[in-house]
């Protein structure tokens, strides 16, 4: 018979909620770019940053041939690929595993978690935006996204969040650990 925390202590265990952060625009106008820099810089504060990236079509990172791709073929639902310094799991879903379910699952021993697209998912979000693009901003189009918290544009333009030029990381880095109360302590 296996006992669980809350029937030996009577006390549900608390599950920490890892605070989400979204990162959209429209396709190339820089948000993997920016993304990269700010992970360095926020790891780098000593936070464990998790990132989740939303695809909009299929997709294989497993490769013909090899065991683990055999594996997956041969039915299995899971399959870990596992080395000295990565590991991989790959499940076979029959849809799109939803954004909250992938972060109760699978990260919560994170600090933060960054996710790129997901816009329709209501969570505080930072559009990219790039002026070469000449594209407006979606959150502020046809639809006024309240969960926009910053934009980060090499564009001039009057908003009601504040505005970061894509090159002010530590900028937008100590807005976000202010903004998710987040500690920081430097990596020697």
């Amino acid at each position: 018979m296996i006992l669980h925390h809350e029937e030996i202590t009577g006390k549900p265990i608390k599950v920490k909620k890892v605070p989400l952060l979204g990162f959209i625009g429209h396709s190339n106008s820089g948000k993997t770019t920016l993304l990269t820099a700010l992970i360095t810089a926020l790891t780098a504060t000593g936070l464990r940053i998790g990132a989740v990236k939303h695809h909009h079509r299929s997709f294989t990172i497993d490769h013909e041939g090899k065991d683990s791709q055999r594996f997956t073929a041969a039915g299995a639902q899971k399959t870990i690929i596992t080395g000295p310094e990565q590991t991989a799991l790959i499940e076979t879903t029959p849809t799109q595993t939803p954004l909250d379910q992938l972060t109760t699952n699978y990260l919560q021993d994170l600090d933060l978690i960054i996710v790129e697209g997901f816009k329709q998912n209501q969570i505080p979000k930072i559009e990219v935006q790039r002026q070469a693009l000449n594209l407006t901003l979606i959150s502020r189009g046809t639809y006024n996204d309240p969960n926009l918290i910053a934009v980060v544009s090499d564009q001039e333009q009057t908003l009601n969040v504040p505005l970061f030029a894509p090159d002010e990381i530590s900028a937008i880095s100590a807005f976000i650990c202010d903004h998710f109360k987040l500690p920081t302590h430097p990596q020697p």
